[in-house]
Formats: C-alpha cells, sequence, structure tokens
C-alpha cells in the first residue's frame, strides 16, 4: 500500500506528512522527520522507525498495527521506543504487550510505555514537546498538540560578538527567551465540541482533523458517534488561522474522489488556507 505524502511548510521549515486514513479501517500518521508516529490503525513499513508512537484512544483502526510496530522494531533491532496512550487505555496496552512478546518468544521489547491525560506534557527532543487534549469522541480520546520550543536571542544582544554571548550566559544572565508554537494540532476521533472548549488548536500552523461523513443523511450518524461532518467544518471554516488543513478518516460510505470534490466545491473557497487530505483506499 502506497502512503500520502505531504511536504508542507512551516516555520520550522519544511514538514514532512506521510500516511493514510479510512474511518473503521485504519488511521496512520507518520512524521519521520521526528521519528513519531501519529496513531497505529494499518501496519507499513515506514512505520517501524518511528520510535515515538501516541495512541489516541483503543478502537483497533487506530492501535491494529501496535504489535507489528513492536515487533519489527524488536525483529530489526532498532534499540528502545516510546508509545504514549491515555490512562484509561494503558492496563489493557500492558497486557497486550506481554502477550504479544510470549507469543514471539518472551523476551520483553524494549518499550516505555507512558500514561498521558488531558493537560499532560512529554518531550519529544530538546526543542519539540507533546502536548496531550481531550476529544469529543464516544469513548476517552486523546489528541496531540506538536509544540516548537523556539529560542530568541534577546533584541539588546543582537550584533554582540558570538564569544560576548557566551560569556554572559556562563555567567548566568538570560541571553535568550523561548516561544512556543504549535506546529502540529492532531485531533484523532472528535466531533465539534472540540472547537468550542479548545478554539485556539485551530490556530496550529498544520491542524489534522477527521471529517468522517458528508452527506446529509449521515449528520445524526455523526452525531451518534462523536465524528465530524462536512457541516461541522463549514461552521468553524471563518475561525481557521492555520497554515494548512489536513483532513483523515473519511468513512467508506463516500468515495475518495466523491470526497475530493466535495471538499473542492463546498469547504476550499471559505478556508484561508490550502486544504490537504491523507485519507487513502486501503487495500
Amino acid at each position: 500500500m502506497t502512503l500520502r505524502r505531504l511536504q508542507l511548510a512551516t516555520s520550522w521549515g519544511p514538514l514532512a506528512l506521510i500516511g493514510g486514513s479510512r474511518a473503521g479501517e485504519g488511521t496512520l500518521i507518520l512524521l519521520p522527520q521526528l521519528r513519531l508516529a501519529l496513531d497505529a490503525g494499518r501496519a507499513h513499513r515506514s512505520l517501524p522507525p518511528m520510535a515515538t508512537l501516541c495512541l489516541s484512544h483503543g478502537h483497533l483502526d487506530h492501535t491494529g498495527a501496535f504489535g507489528y510496530w513492536l515487533s519489527q522494531r524488536f525483529l530489526h533491532s532498532m534499540g528502545p521506543a516510546t508509545a504514549l496512550a491515555p490512562s484509561t487505555i494503558v492496563a489493557d496496552l500492558e497486557t497486550l504487550v506481554a502477550t504479544f512478546a510470549r507469543l514471539e518468544g518472551g523476551r520483553p521489547y524494549e518499550l516505555r510505555l507512558v500514561s498521558v491525560d488531558e493537560g499532560s506534557v512529554h518531550p519529544l527532543r530538546p526543542d519539540m514537546e507533546l502536548g496531550f487534549f481531550r476529544t469529543d469522541h464516544w469513548v476517552p480520546t486523546l489528541g496531540v498538540e506538536l509544540i516548537w520550543r523556539k529560542r530568541r536571542l534577546l533584541p539588546e544582544l543582537a550584533g554582540q560578538p558570538a564569544g560576548e554571548i557566551v560569556r554572559r550566559r556562563l555567567e548566568g544572565e538570560p541571553v535568550a527567551t523561548e516561544e512556543r508554537l504549535p506546529l502540529v494540532a492532531y485531533a484523532a476521533d472528535t466531533g465539534p465540541g472540540l472547537f468550542a472548549r479548545r478554539p485556539d488548536l485551530l490556530a496550529a500552523e498544520v491542524v489534522l482533523l477527521e471529517c468522517s461523513f458528508f452527506s446529509p443523511s449521515d449528520r445524526d450518524r455523526a452525531e451518534r458517534y462523536g465524528h465530524l461532518h462536512l457541516e461541522d467544518l463549514l461552521a468553524v471554516a471563518d475561525r481557521l488561522r492555520c497554515r494548512h488543513l489536513v483532513l483523515l478518516h473519511g468513512s467508506r460510505r463516500e468515495r475518495l474522489r466523491d470526497i475530493e470534490t466535495v471538499v473542492s466545491r463546498e469547504l476550499e473557497p471559505l478556508l484561508p488556507c490550502p486544504v490537504r487530505h491523507l485519507m487513502v483506499d486501503w487495500d
């Protein structure tokens, strides 16, 4: 299966997104520059190199490749990995990890399984961190923000020799301020209640939103199961402040080419930014 690939301009630099998503079948989003995976709903050879995996909730179209990820990393000696998951499913995941390891011969995986909740923050690397937020799905689900911790030299030190700046820093003087810039917001599975509770998420540079349903006849289905309908996106189009909107999770009730047509005709003209998607027809 060939995943979709996007290269998006951000203030951090070009950001690569690789993935595929279909409601009920699998969502897999990879940020290879950061070795980060957002959900693991389908097995793909691009997944194992990701050293950090965020699982949003327990539905199998978001966790179905968890065991594959563990097994392939073990098989190819890829080293330690970290999985972050809602506290509500961590005990079950621990059982799964032990079962998978036992089935494969009993040797434990090099895995750190981290329990997270709304408001949890996890360092990804010195200049990046992950922040978690509750979404509006019908089971407990966490979305994730990728925050760039950007350091900026104090204005009064502009033009100073590098040696002088180093001297001041070594003597304990502040030489820089830190900005926290939301690069990516991934809302996983969610209904529109998220927009009222966390409108700030719509201002991340890259916003990844599901859009599961498009037909007027599916409006009740979207509300019942905590998913977004096209009408929900149309209602917040004027509040989006992102540089890129990426759509996910389209239902198989709609053909992919029909989804692309309706998004181009009805949603795109209302947006202040480009809209792309990572929806695929999984084999």
